[in-house]
Formats: structure tokens, C-alpha cells, sequence
């Protein structure tokens, strides 16, 4: 007999390799909700978050190399990361 254990918890929006998509929604890693919760995480720590996303672009592009996929750019995953403005803590866009 199973127990019941109630609703399953929904799914963070990390990423999942060596695809680096969305385990949650499916998207380009990170996804907006994965962007918002990252920007809300880092607000007051800029550097961490370029040097954060700068070693899991390392691992997107040595698993797109691993993988053999040359339909991919791994940079393009983080390159919202560069865009964003000085504003960037208060703004959700």
C-alpha cells in the first residue's frame, strides 16, 4: 500500500546539464524567474554574481563541447547578465 505524502513540491528553476535548460519551465537556463530570484539573491553583491555566473558558463560551455553541439552558444545563457543597468537591484525587467 502507498502512503500518501501529499502534493508534490513544485520545481525550482535551476538548471539542469548537460542541456543547462530549466528543470521548472523547460527554458534557456537561466530563465526569467531564475534571473529575478538570482538578481534578488545578489542585490547588494555585484562581483558575486558576475563571478557566480562566470564559473557556470565555464561548465555550459565544457559540456557543450562535451556534448558536441555546435548549435548552442553557452555565452548566451548569462549574457543578460551584462545588460543590465545601474538600477539593476530595483528593477524587474
Amino acid at each position: 500500500m502507498s502512503k500518501n505524502i501529499g502534493p508534490a513540491a513544485p520545481a525550482r528553476h535551476q538548471a539542469t546539464r548537460p542541456a543547462w535548460r530549466c528543470r521548472a519551465c523547460a527554458a534557456p537556463w537561466p530563465c526569467q524567474p531564475a534571473r529575478l530570484r538570482l538578481r534578488r539573491e545578489y542585490a547588494h553583491d555585484h562581483p558575486g554574481l558576475a563571478a557566480y555566473l562566470c564559473v557556470l558558463m565555464h561548465d555550459a560551455i565544457a559540456d557543450a563541447l562535451r556534448r558536441g553541439s555546435g548549435d548552442i552558444d553557452p555565452a548566451e545563457y548569462f549574457a543578460w547578465f551584462g545588460r543590465l543597468d545601474p538600477a539593476w537591484p530595483a528593477r524587474d525587467g
